[in-house]
């Protein structure tokens, strides 16, 4: 009889779902995740009518092993090309403009940003609204608690989270401590803006350079978006590490006259806005595999933080996390 490896894995990001897809069949994997919904930044939420996607805006495919999942997706109606304008920024002045096209495809999930994390974790075994709180390893076996309570024992825990969040949960003196300690996620804030009637603004998506915001979309207009118009605009990552205390309600005044002053968008075209912060939204670009292993502690860290900010980036690091483990894994 073969007995599975049990894996826990923390956090049901894209990283935490691609590990948890490509893992073969001799591992029994289970998913804890402190929100309500898998895809941390991949994400949408219905707000007076209007359907935004506040977190990651789009996607591009590169890699053929990419290039082949999102072929899927596209072939089930989960992602679309966004075929928009896209015009560049700096300061209020426009210096380059095109269309998005077919050529150099910019991918959305459809009818949200949602749908991808969805159609990723249908058939995971996914424990939401649960927090790992303290793990710690006793004869060979990981022991997962929220709070007092046990959440089982595992020969295997993947953290997927944040680099600060991972080394929170990590026992005090491991070695993967340095390396995640010396990455730095930058913060954003993403203002969400319903508006009461259409308006034209020139363009579906926008660059901002210069500027306090980085970041303009018309998001009612990506394919299938059904609802009232919208509009997200995303803070520099500069600016919000610089304000990442401030009262949201300051950030978001601060925001909106970022929006009217490039854009000319009438005030009273507004029917509701509010902010959403993500403390860790963004990660530079960094050389190396894209995990961290440890193989004799049974321990592994994956993540778009680990290669580049990026939903390919997430990806590629959870695929190839789970191609190693099953390599060096002998299941018994």
């Amino acid at each position: 009889m073969v007995n599975k490896i049990r894996v826990a894995v923390v956090g049901a990001g894209i990283s935490g779902l691609t590990f948890s897809r490509e893992l073969g069949d001799g591992f029994n994997v289970t998913i804890f995740e402190k929100a309500n919904r898998p895809g941390g930044r991949v994400t949408s939420k219905v707000i007076n009518g209007a359907d935004l996607d506040y977190g990651a805006q789009f996607f591009t495919a590169k890699t053929p092993e990419f290039q082949a999942m999102v072929s899927e997706m596209e072939s089930k109606s989960v992602v679309e090309s966004w075929q928009g304008h896209f015009i560049e920024f700096d300061h209020k002045a426009i210096c380059s403009e095109r269309d998005w096209d077919e050529t150099h495809p910019h991918y959305v999930g459809t009818p949200n940003m949602s749908a991808i994390s969805e159609w990723m974790a249908d058939s995971l075994d996914i424990d939401y609204q649960t927090t790992v709180t303290y793990m710690e390893r006793k004869a060979n076996m990981w022991h997962l608690y929220e709070g007092d309570s046990e959440l089982g024992q595992f020969d295997w825990v993947v953290l997927t989270m944040p680099p600060k969040q991972a080394c929170d949960l990590l026992p005090t003196e491991h070695a993967f401590h340095p390396v995640l300690s010396s990455i730095k996620m930058r913060a954003c804030f993403a203002l969400r803006v319903v508006l009461n009637e259409d308006v034209d603004l020139g363009f579906n998506a926008a660059l901002v350079r210069n500027h306090d915001i980085s970041w303009i979309s018309k998001n009612s207009t990506k394919p299938k978006r059904i609802g009232a118009p919208s509009i997200v605009v995303h803070a520099t990552n500069a600016w919000a590490d610089a304000h990442l205390n401030d009262d949201l309600e300051q950030v978001e005044k601060h925001m909106l006259e970022c929006l009217y002053d490039i854009t000319g968008l009438p005030v009273k075209a507004l029917a509701s806005s509010d902010v959403k912060k993500w403390e860790f939204a963004n990660a530079p670009k960094r050389p190396g595999s894209g995990f961290l292993l440890d193989s004799a502690g049974g321990i592994a860290v994956c993540g778009d933080s680990l290669v580049h900010g990026r939903i390919e980036s997430a990806f590629t690091s959870g695929k190839q996390l789970a191609k190693t483990i099953s390599q060096e894994v002998e299941i018994t």
